[in-house]
């Protein structure tokens, strides 16, 4: 769900810390994070062992992993910390996006050390799952919508502007 998680972890960071100088680059990598370690590992390479494209990475224990590391790494007041702070944000709006996660995975390895199946199955089984979930396909227009629309609101069709927001990660909130 890639757009669902880009557009929605954009608006509610936008919404939630109305801070124009948080780097969204960050955010959106952070936004799409667990995916990108989780779908691979469970959904592609270790298929008949995890069942699930929700692993490691779906955890609040990730989330905080994440978040320490970034507090470790940096220094407090500096500004590769504000860049990097939007990381874990990122994460942790991921986690609330994919909602309602179950709470054995959400919570693992406290609940147990098995990873529930998710109904996607294999990644392979991803497309006619989301043909048959009218949620799952809302949500992703929902997310392709409201990147449009900041897409437009924003003007990233000028070339300079599109430059600006490439190489600072900053937007304008209004």
């Amino acid at each position: 769900m890639l757009f669902w998680h880009l557009g929605g972890s954009l608006f509610l960071a936008r919404w939630i810390f109305r801070d124009p100088a948080m780097d969204l680059r960050v955010l959106l990598l952070g936004g799409v994070l667990p995916d990108l370690i989780d779908k691979p590992i469970g959904s592609v390479l270790f298929t008949d062992y995890f069942e699930t494209g929700r692993i490691y990475a779906h955890t609040l224990l990730f989330a905080v992993l994440v978040l320490a590391t970034v507090m470790t790494v940096t220094r407090r007041g500096s500004p590769s910390r504000k860049q990097w702070m939007a990381l874990p944000i990122g994460v942790f709006l991921h986690l609330l996006l994919d909602m309602p996660l179950e709470a054995e995975l959400l919570w693992w390895p406290l609940l147990g050390t098995e990873f529930p199946a998710f109904a996607e199955g294999a990644f392979v089984d991803l497309v006619p799952y989301l043909v048959k979930s009218p949620w799952v396909v809302l949500q992703e227009l929902l997310g392709l919508g409201y990147l449009v629309y900041l897409y437009r609101k924003m003007r990233l069709g000028d070339a300079e502007r599109r430059r600006l927001w490439a190489t600072t990660g900053k937007l304008p909130l209004h």
